[in-house]
């Protein structure tokens, strides 16, 4: 796969983390944890939602959404196959859609039955058809059209690893439709998990004919989904505007508002003073304000409500398994993760809002396994094993330039000392930084770096394959790890039917990886948000996602 084109590999501490506040939850003791606890108010329709985007989107149509910001708009227009939901255990996990089911008895060949009446909105305003997710795969993996998240279609016949037709005569071989309302999906690899990866917004339905007839540039402007808001503008690092679906084929998650005002607002801090003027419904704090945010008297009233939301999403020490000086020594690897404060990362740069990671996988994905890492911070015993070592030279430690990353590396460089590992911290713009890491050992070759991912799609999978497969390894988690009993377990897991069976192997899988060290998991991010109570239904999913179309106007 094409790994550097991934959106959810996280750049900067503020992807997901902002020091202390925009994305870093943890769990907290303030009572501010989400809850589900029902309203005893009754939905009630009509009125606009003020939701502040933090950058202008990349883009807002399937194609190209890759972050967070365009992928949040594309959300509320876009429906696929499957959706992401919630279980009763707190578990993200792929339903039907537009899809009314599936069906696979080898994990390699799938067949999804459409539901009938789904309809593009206007101004295409006809029914959806099998032959459309053809289409608009088809559009998707063409590498002609440079689409940075193709990778998601990647396992279909006729795509290469990152998810670009092989042969684009033929193009997508693998995928038929065999009438109106049936889609044949045939994978090059069996992988039980497929339908989970079809809740991103790539695989979406569009309407490939109109954005023929309209052009590329315009649709992108103006996109048309099948999806219960549709886009009224785009105005380039000033707003988008969302407007209610008339026409929405799914009349019972029609939405309540009638329209979504998304001003673009780049500064934390002016979107907290807008928020608190009452122009936007929900917000971020700057740095160093969560605490002050928590014993805001609004908030200890509940006028507002500052919540810490769990988010599928790590961030992790990676270790280059080319490095001599790492590559050979499970010891040292070993050590230096006994001696990675986690804990001060978390209560000194990210104000007590993460949570130590125990694992590689996160809590809410399903099959997620508690303390799987056999290495628990120690100092003491991290001291006993490198003084065993004799003379341990001075490490590098790489992170892409951010003041965030550089105060954690300050607090990991301390804790490594106290255990007699001295480590020298080095920093790269993002672009330089992913380049010289994906080096390996060549030049001046790294050792120890920084680096943090979020969930494609809520699977263990996600978390394991890309980060950690031989193949995938060099630039999945810049590590270069290989290790083939990994591997086999991978496969095995990919094409077990049986849901228990699958994650028991691919715990065995992320067990096995932590045994071996190759990265340091620190800690899960969480989100910090703040909403005020002039909306009901408000929920930030642990995907990162807010479903629209379950907010209303109290």
């Amino acid at each position: 796969m094409k790994m550097h084109h991934r959106w959810r590999l996280l750049p900067l501490a503020g992807a997901v983390i902002v020091v202390g506040a925009l994305a870093l939850g943890g769990c907290g003791d303030s009572g501010s944890e989400p809850t589900a606890t029902a309203s005893s108010e009754t939905p009630k329709a009509g009125g606009t939602y003020n939701y502040a985007l933090s950058a202008n989107p990349v883009s807002i149509e399937p194609l190209n959404a890759q972050e967070t910001e365009g992928m949040q708009v594309a959300h509320q227009v876009f429906q696929g196959l499957a959706k992401y939901q919630m279980n009763d255990d707190g578990e993200m996990v792929a339903v039907p859609d537009i899809a009314e089911k599936w069906e696979t008895t080898d994990s390699q060949t799938w067949t999804f039955t459409l539901k009938h009446g789904v309809m593009f909105q206007a101004p295409v305003s006809r029914e959806v058809t099998a032959q459309d997710f053809v289409d608009s795969w088809n559009r998707v993996t063409d590498p002609a059209n440079q689409s940075y998240v193709s990778y998601i279609l990647a396992p279909i016949e006729g795509c290469d690893d990152g998810g670009y037709q092989v042969d684009t005569k033929a193009g997508l071989t693998g995928v038929k439709a065999i009438d109106d309302y049936t889609l044949e999906v045939k994978l090059r690899y069996p992988f039980a998990e497929f339908p989970q990866t079809l809740g991103h917004t790539v695989a979406a339905a569009t309407p490939v004919e109109y954005i023929e007839e309209v052009g590329a540039k315009e649709y992108a402007r103006k996109p048309v989904g099948t999806g219960p808001y549709m886009v009224e503008s785009w105005k380039n690092n000033q707003s988008v505007e969302l407007v209610k679906n008339p026409d929405y084929w799914d009349t019972e998650n029609a939405g309540w508002v009638d329209s979504i005002h998304m001003p673009i607002i780049l500064e934390r801090s002016t979107s907290w003073l807008e928020f608190q003027k009452g122009t936007i419904d929900y917000t971020t704090v700057p740095p160093g304000q969560v605490a002050a945010t928590e014993a805001n008297p609004k908030v200890k009233s509940g006028e507002w409500s500052a919540t810490r939301w769990p988010s599928l999403a790590i961030y992790f020490i990676g270790m280059n398994m080319t490095d001599p000086v790492l590559g050979e020594n499970l010891e040292l690897r070993k050590a230096l993760t006994m001696s990675a404060d986690a804990q001060n990362v978390i209560n000194i740069v990210n104000e007590g809002v993460s949570i130590p990671a125990t694992g590689f996988v996160p809590e809410g994905v399903p099959g997620y396994v508690a303390d799987q890492s056999p290495y628990s911070y120690n100092p003491d015993e991290a001291k006993s094993i490198v003084d065993g070592l004799g003379d341990v030279p001075t490490l590098e430690y790489w992170y892409n330039t951010d003041e965030a990353h550089q105060k954690i590396a300050e607090v990991l460089q301390a804790g490594w000392k106290t255990a007699g590992i001295d480590v020298k911290l080095n920093n790269f713009e993002w672009g330089a930084f992913l380049d010289k890491l994906s080096k390996g050992n060549k030049d001046s070759g790294s050792q120890l770096f920084r680096m943090g991912w979020i969930a494609d799609y809520p699977s263990m999978d996600n978390f394991l394959y890309p980060l950690f497969q031989s193949d995938q390894a060099r630039t999945g988690s810049y590590t270069f790890y290989s290790n083939a009993e990994v591997d086999d377990l991978l496969i095995q897991a990919r094409s077990a039917v049986d849901d228990e069976t699958r994650h028991d192997l691919y715990a065995q899988a992320e067990k096995l990886i932590l045994t071996d060290a190759p990265a340091i998991p620190l800690y899960y991010y969480r989100d910090f948000r703040v909403t005020n109570n002039r909306i009901g239904g408000y929920v930030h999913n642990p995907m990162g996602f807010t479903d629209m179309w379950d907010v209303w106007v109290k």
